[in-house]
């Protein structure tokens, strides 16, 4: 697979919003960005401030543009003054584009490219990079670090 469809995108939100249910998370916003950083779907639940859309495109896109998952962005943000920084500086070079917490996950396809990424915002970062876990292998991609 070179290219992550429009189909797969809605799979992925549809996956997302499943798991958030069984694990009875608040309303979320989930959105999946192609490899090239463009919004390919977004969806955005009933009783969800309207922030938390712009939230889950900055996880995604982070992911993508740093080439690593937004739970090692928050590491690295945790870790030092440097670091701390660094994720500044990138923040204001991309506009506010990039969030380090957990919920935006890479996309790959089975020879390891990444071929998207999606995020996740509305419940505690954990539960977010969780249900985005989950939706992204259950489709059978791989996410992140896999």
């Amino acid at each position: 697979m070179t290219e992550l469809t429009l189909d797969q995108a809605n799979a992925l939100i549809a996956a997302v919003l499943a798991e958030a249910a069984r694990l009875d998370l608040p309303p979320i916003a989930v959105a999946v960005l192609d490899n090239g950083g463009h919004l390919k779907a977004l969806q955005r639940q009933d009783g969800l401030s309207f922030l938390r859309a712009d939230i889950c495109q900055a996880k995604a896109w982070g992911a993508l543009a740093l080439g690593t998952d937004t739970r090692d962005l928050a590491e690295r943000f945790a870790r030092d003054l440097q670091q701390q920084g660094f994720m500044q500086a990138l923040n204001a070079m991309s506009s506010g584009r990039i969030v380090p917490l957990p919920g935006g996950v890479l996309i790959r396809d089975d020879g390891g490219r990444i071929v998207g990424a999606i995020g996740v915002a509305g419940a505690r970062s954990e539960q977010d990079e969780a249900c985005a876990l989950a939706a992204v292998r259950g489709l059978g991609l791989r996410a992140g670090h896999d």
